[in-house]
Formats: structure tokens, sequence, C-alpha cells
């Protein structure tokens, strides 16, 4: 009997010159998709922060700002880039709209980023002289009222907000919770003051909610709030090319560090993130495994981290130990504790809660 071999099915040569050309112009076409990837961190105890009319100390250590790198959304990110940094990682890959909102656009994501950025560091200052005890005087105010609010044409920029639906704001967070539990289309008043022909002046305005798009989640006035604060000290951050509000927290205690006469580095190397309050109080942030592999490869052994970000936590660089904190008391007494404190950790946290 004869030996059967299989079939073996040859394309032809135009069918295989197709298929070439189709995996060619796959791999080049644009996808919409972002992806992140660490950034370098920066050292906040060299000149980064200056301080003026104020008696200032040398840190003993480093302290490390962290970041992320991010694609902007209108920059075309192709196939073959996608897939590469797929198979590389620590790089994460992530479908554009659940990065940015749909409608937004280049310009508008680089000034809101400018402008976080901005509020973050007088909110951080504040918080820092805060907690050493200075006098400040804060104001509130509209930096920003996005395009989608429903207070476009009502508030303007440098309003000061003064009351919201009823309740008097004396600290920034109380913006939002005045108006926790409301829903979309739901009619708030806000008192704000403004400047009207050389007079201050109080008017109240009526505005409707509108869904959060940042976020997602629940209703929003759709501007951005800054602290409009009055120092008794000058105190400038010289950083570029870094936007948001991630990096308040280690701001913030970089002002202390400067300002106090207490070591609290000594001589370690500490990094971290997390937004920041004037009263203190820390938030989460995007891209925190990302930051972590940064400050890991910067050769910090300790990272400050947001406890509201621990639940995003999955992964911790060898070598590196993950503090989590809520406020800026807080991580400034684990920076004081002694090398053999028992730190509490994010898996702890969880078990007090479950």
């Amino acid at each position: 009997m004869r030996d059967i071999s299989p079939l073996r099915y040859r394309w032809p040569l135009i069918a295989r010159i197709f298929f070439f050309f189709l995996a060619i112009a796959t791999l080049a076409a644009p996808i919409p998709y972002v992806y992140f990837k660490p950034g370098v961190p920066n050292d906040v105890t060299g000149k980064l922060i200056t301080i003026e009319r104020a008696q200032t100390y040398t840190p003993n250590g480093k302290l490390y700002l962290t970041s992320i790198l991010v694609t902007n959304p209108q920059s075309p990110v192709f196939g073959a880039e996608t897939l590469y940094n797929w198979a590389i990682g620590p790089h994460a890959v992530l479908p554009r709209e659940s990065v940015y909102p749909p409608a937004s656009r280049d310009r508008q994501v680089t000034q809101d980023s400018r402008v976080e950025m901005a509020i973050s560091r007088t909110a951080a200052t504040a918080a820092a002289l805060n907690y050493l005890g200075y006098e400040i005087t804060e104001d509130y105010v509209v930096s920003r009222v996005r395009e989608y609010s429903n207070a476009v044409g009502l508030l303007k920029e440098g309003d000061r907000i003064r009351v919201v639906d009823g309740k008097v704001i004396k600290e920034i967070e109380e913006i939002r919770e005045a108006y926790k539990g409301r829903e979309v289309g739901d009619v708030i008043r806000i008192e704000v003051e403004r400047v009207i022909d050389g007079q201050l002046k109080r008017i109240a305005l009526d505005v409707k909610l509108t869904k959060n798009i940042d976020s997602g989640d629940g209703p929003a006035i759709g501007i951005l709030v800054g602290t409009n604060a009055e120092f008794p000290i000058d105190v400038t951050c010289n950083l570029r090319g870094v936007g948001g509000p991630s990096g308040g927290l280690i701001f913030a205690l970089g002002v202390v560090e400067k300002l106090g006469a207490e070591d609290l580095l000594r001589g370690r190397s500490v990094a971290g993130t997390g937004t920041i309050t004037p009263s203190g109080r820390v938030g989460a942030i995007g891209g925190i495994e990302e930051k972590m592999i940064g400050a890991s490869r910067k050769g910090a052994t300790i990272f400050l981290a947001p406890s509201e970000n621990c639940v995003d936590i999955r992964h911790i660089p060898r070598g590196l130990q993950v503090i989590p904190v809520n406020t800026l008391a807080e991580a400034i007494s684990y920076l004081r504790a002694p090398d053999t404190f028992k730190f509490p950790t994010c898996e702890s946290l969880d078990n007090l809660t479950s």
C-alpha cells in the first residue's frame, strides 16, 4: 500500500503578498489606545523648591516626586507600538476612552493639567504651613469652568466661592460634600464674591449639576477649584513639564523638610505620591504601580502612598516598602518613627476593614 502524505495547501503568491501587506498595514494603523510608563522621579530636596523670607535647613536625604508618562489624547498610537508596550512591561496599555473624557482635546487636557498642578502647589504650601503653625488666610476660587459644565457663562474664573447649596464653605473639601446625595440635573445655588466695576460684590447663581465626566461617578459642578492664599513666606516650585495634582503630598513634605529643623529623612531615599488639600488630607491618584516602579529604579526604599490607592496595588517592586497614609501629619509621623517601628501596610488595612 502506498504511503499517504498529509495534504499541503500552498497559498498563491498574490495571496501571500496581500496578507503580508495587510499585516504591515494593521501594525502601522493608529488605534484608540494610550499607554502609561514610569516617569523619572524628581528630587524636591534640591533646587526644585525655593523658600524666601524664612530660615531653611538642608535636607539629609532624598525625597522623590514620582510621575508617569502617558500618551496625549490626540497623539497617534500604532498597532506595533501597542504590541511592543504590552510585551516589554511594565507599560500599561488602556483604551483611550478609559483615560480621557470622550470630547477632550489635547490643548484642553494640557491646560487642565497645568491648572491642576498650580492648584496642587498652592494647596501643598498651605498644608505644609498649616502643619507648621503659620497663620495663613485662604480663599477658594474658580480656576476654570469646564466646557461641558452648565456653569459656563455663570461662574467666572476668579470667583470666590462662599456658599454651595446652603453650606458655608470653610474648607475646599466642603464644596463637593455640599451637594453629595444630589442627582445630575438638580439645580443648586452657589454664592460667590466677584469684583464688579472695581468693587467686591456677592452674587447668587443657580447652577444645574452635570455628569462628572472625569470620574464617571455622580454629579459635578464642572469646575476646577483653586486655593487663593496669602502666605507669610514665599515658596516656589521650579518643576517644569509635569502636570496634574498628584505631587501634592511630596511637595508639602519637601516644604516641611526645608522649613523644619527636624531631620525627617535621616539619609533615606523616600518617594511617594498623592493629592493634598490645604487641611492636609491625602487623596488617591492614577498610575500608582508605574510610579512605584519609577521610585524603585531611582533607589528609593520607602514609598508613601494614599490609603485610597491600596486597592490598586498588586505588585510591589523588590526592596520598596509601601506605607499607606491618609494625611500629611500621618506621613510625617511615619518618617519620624524609628526604623524598628512596625509600619502599616495595605494588607494590614485590608484586614482591619474586612
